[in-house]
């Protein structure tokens, strides 16, 4: 009697601990399967990050995320996308200053 319930649940833990994990560590999931050939206007762009192999995606690609949070993926063969990073490393390396003091529209008001 014992072994009627023994078994089946010993194949039932078998089964669980050889079956992989749907939706675990798939990195894939957010990979590009094509690249956009427009440019895209550096003021769009907030970030970009490579995909390729060693991030579990088959096409290598930049990933611009746009500051509206939308994802476009370009060739990075492209002349006018290796601008584009260049320019937003030149933005991370240099922040341009946050202005000081108080708007001209709070002096107007307080005037």
């Amino acid at each position: 009697m014992a072994l009627r319930i023994l078994l089946p649940l010993l194949l039932l833990a078998a089964a669980l601990l050889l079956l992989p994990a749907e939706g675990v560590d798939n990195v894939a999931s957010d990979c590009c399967l094509k690249t956009s050939k427009k440019n895209i206007p550096s003021a769009w762009v907030k970030s970009y990050r490579i995909q390729g192999p060693e991030t579990g995606c088959l096409l290598r690609a930049v990933v611009f995320t746009t500051k509206k949070e939308k994802k476009i993926c370009s060739s990075l063969t492209s002349p006018a996308v290796q601008k584009l990073i260049r320019s937003l490393e030149e933005k991370q390396k240099n922040p341009p200053p946050k202005p000081q003091g108080r708007s001209r529209r709070l002096k107007r008001k307080q005037a």
